[in-house]
């Protein structure tokens, strides 16, 4: 055996029995009690913590600086974004009032009637009722709309009263409740004729009554349809008080508060529109003890 060989075999078993004594020497340090180790470790973390503690207290600075700039930032942009919403909001809040003031206004005329050979047409109210001395209303609808004097102009409620000026874009509206708009009506329960009559307030007088009617409070009175301006049915107002041989009637229309109106236009072919007073339509019939005092016709249009 060469030299080299052996000198190879010798430092193969040093390295064997350098191993074998660290291994052994790792199992007794594995039993030995390490307190006095931990002990130490926790002394120096006691000493570093306050140092590592100093130091990052600028680090934290640094840091919420970063992250309220970042906060500023999207506040910001969020503060923008919300005042663009909100001013759309505010454009579709005032779009939506205008929508339901008109909504509103506009079913105050959907359910009118239109009597038979009568063309409903809506139009808007531009002024509102007069004063003390005349209970008009001005419509924006005019003789280029085929408005005419004597149209009946009404609401769902009921008759608001009559057109007595036509220009090509705008009318003049008489309504019921003027001192000088006198309306042929029946009593809808017994049929009795009478006249409405306005007093530039907010009730009517209903005059000539035969004597034997005995009007009810809370009867309604409709239009009697005598002389063919007004179409009879369409509902006056209702009895609110009867004092002796006095009768008011209080309006079925809000004539304070109107937005759109109904225009009934045609229907008065044969009909001389040059005088609009409507009492000379009620004609009185000679008195008789088997007989009403007054020609009239009820709401279904048969002669009373």
């Amino acid at each position: 055996m060469r030299a080299s060989d052996k000198a190879k075999i010798r430092q193969r078993r040093i390295a064997h029995i350098v191993l074998v004594v660290f291994s052994f020497s790792l199992m007794f340090l594995g039993t030995l009690d390490f307190s006095a180790l931990r002990s130490a470790r926790m002394g120096f973390s006691d000493f570093v913590a306050p140092l590592v503690d100093l130091v990052s207290v600028p680090v934290r600075g640094v840091e919420t600086m970063a992250q309220g700039i970042r906060t500023v930032a999207s506040l910001r942009a969020e503060n923008v974004r919300l005042q663009a919403e909100n001013a759309m909001l505010k454009r579709w809040r005032r779009r939506a009032e205008i929508l339901e003031g008109e909504n509103r206004q506009l079913r105050s005329v959907a359910g009118a009637v239109a009597p038979e050979r009568r063309r409903p047409l809506t139009a808007r109210a531009v002024t509102a009722p007069g004063g003390a001395f005349a209970h008009t209303v001005l419509v924006a609808n005019g003789t280029d709309q085929g408005i005419e004097m004597g149209n009946p102009v009404v609401t769902a409620d009921g008759l608001v009263g009559l057109v007595v000026d036509v220009g090509a874009t705008h009318a003049r509206v008489l309504m019921i409740s003027d001192i000088n708009a006198q309306i042929p009506v029946i009593l809808s329960s017994s049929s009795w004729p009478g006249v409405t009559v306005g007093n530039n307030g907010p009730n009517l007088s209903l005059r000539f009554l035969p004597e034997e009617a005995a009007p009810k409070i809370g009867e309604l009175v409709l239009t009697s349809g005598h002389g063919g301006v007004l179409p009879a049915g369409v509902p006056v107002g209702r009895i609110d008080m009867v004092q002796d041989d006095f009768v008011r009637v209080q309006p079925a229309v809000d004539l304070r508060n109107l937005s759109y109106v109904s225009i009934l236009v045609g229907g008065t072919d044969g009909i001389d529109m040059g005088n609009l007073e409507l009492d000379k339509y009620y004609t009185p019939l000679p008195e008789a003890d088997d007989k009403k005092l007054f020609e009239g016709v009820n709401a279904s249009g048969e002669i009373q």
